[in-house]
């Protein structure tokens, strides 16, 4: 069985969402290295849910077979800047993190506890776990993924008692970058906001990688959020987000 590659519909951060076809039937491939024009599916992918949702447990890539139309159309939804308050945020957006936490949250959680993708990682204290990203094929990938034992759902939920641990998350990471050649000013360190993810992890990679893509206010620099860190609590955050994600639709209900 074989997916054929139609349509590029959406580049994220950590793969690319394909639009193609399975025998003769439409469908979307959610992949993190570069799609050739037809790729097989094989054992690597088992079925969740009959002939309707495939999946990887390692989390690489996922398949939607068949896909529904208003799925399909809702990749092409446009991207928005938006702002959120502190208020936004307690009132209506946390509320819907917590009710997709648990799913949301499990791929980490099963690295933390040694119980997938134990290959990738590269270093681990009683604090955090550095992993290599899923993108990264070799050293001209060179990406990281930093992720801490403490649940935290994201940089709102950051104080003055996290700055050691964000400084150590640097340092650990950037003498693994080190260990590669690679100095210091050659790397972006950064949080999402919204991440796809709500335990934070900090992004660690090359300043030209191919998964990084034009979503200026997204990327929050890691030095930013060190130096203010009591302000990113309370201030209102600017950021991207495509009009078909519920957080986006969140913040234009009103708050009555």
């Amino acid at each position: 069985m074989k997916f054929k590659k139609l349509e590029v519909l959406e580049y994220r951060n950590d793969y690319t969402v394909y639009y193609g076809m399975i025998n003769n039937k439409s469908s979307i491939l959610m992949y993190n290295k570069d799609l050739p024009n037809e790729i097989d599916i094989n054992g690597d992918i088992t079925f969740k849910n009959e002939n309707a949702y495939k999946f990887n447990q390692e989390g690489i890539y996922t398949l939607y077979y068949p896909a529904e139309q208003d799925f399909i159309d809702s990749f092409k939804c446009k991207m928005k800047i938006v702002s959120e308050t502190y208020e936004d945020y307690k009132l209506k957006i946390e509320p819907y993190i917590d009710t997709i936490l648990e799913s949301n949250t499990k791929w980490i959680m099963n690295i933390l506890n040694n119980k997938a993708e134990t290959e990738r990682v590269l270093f681990k204290n009683e604090f955090f776990v550095i992993v290599k990203n899923i993108c990264w094929d070799n050293v001209n990938d060179f990406y990281l993924l930093v992720l801490p034992f403490e649940k935290i759902k994201n940089i709102r939920h950051l104080d003055n008692s996290h700055k050691d641990l964000l400084n150590n998350m640097k340092i650990e990471a950037l003498k693994i970058a080190k260990t590669y050649n690679i100095d210091n000013d050659e790397l972006y360190l950064f949080f999402h906001y919204h991440p796809s993810c709500y335990h934070m992890h900090l992004h660690v990679c090359l300043l030209n990688h191919k998964s990084i893509k034009a979503t200026l206010y997204r990327h929050i620099l890691l030095d930013d959020i060190i130096d203010n860190i009591d302000n990113y609590k309370k201030k209102i955050i600017k950021f991207e987000i495509s009009t078909s994600n519920p957080i986006y639709k969140l913040l234009l209900t009103s708050s009555t």
